[in-house]
């Protein structure tokens, strides 16, 4: 299951982008609820994008971000890697390096290795770096 939810900022006081953000990733946790028309998925799964979010430092509405994170249902494997630890992308004339990308396996998956790449020369199409999860499958 994949997603890349829109910015939560570049809006006014309303804060408009900010709430589309974090119904963007709330729907995840409706989903999985069965709250939605239609069926929630079935075990084994994984939910992998850009939430366009930190969980700890970014603007916007981030307990929509921490509460997947901590949902039971999910697994975090919180990858990182040596140069940026859990970051996964950088903005260098904005808020700088955050978390923003996520694989999250079922919790019925069994986790062998994750991490996010940070080549030393990184590409020039995108500011987001690749998180990777290895899993077992059942």
């Amino acid at each position: 299951l994949t997603f890349h939810a829109g910015p939560p900022v570049f809006d006014g006081p309303e804060d408009r982008n900010g709430k589309r953000n974090h119904d963007e990733i709330r729907f995840w946790q409706l989903l999985l609820d069965g709250a939605l028309p239609f069926a929630p998925p079935t075990a084994p799964f994984v939910i992998a994008g850009d939430a366009n979010l930190d969980p700890d430092r970014s603007d916007g509405l981030r307990a929509a971000i921490r509460d997947m994170l901590a949902d039971p249902r999910l697994q975090d494997p919180r990858p990182s890697s040596a140069q940026a630890g859990l970051n996964t992308v950088d903005w260098p004339n904005g808020p700088g390096q955050l978390r923003v990308d996520y694989v999250l396996p079922s919790a019925d998956l069994r986790i062998l290795d994750a991490g996010v790449d940070w080549p030393a020369q990184p590409e020039a199409g995108s500011r987001h770096r690749l998180v990777w999860v290895d899993i077992a499958l059942p």
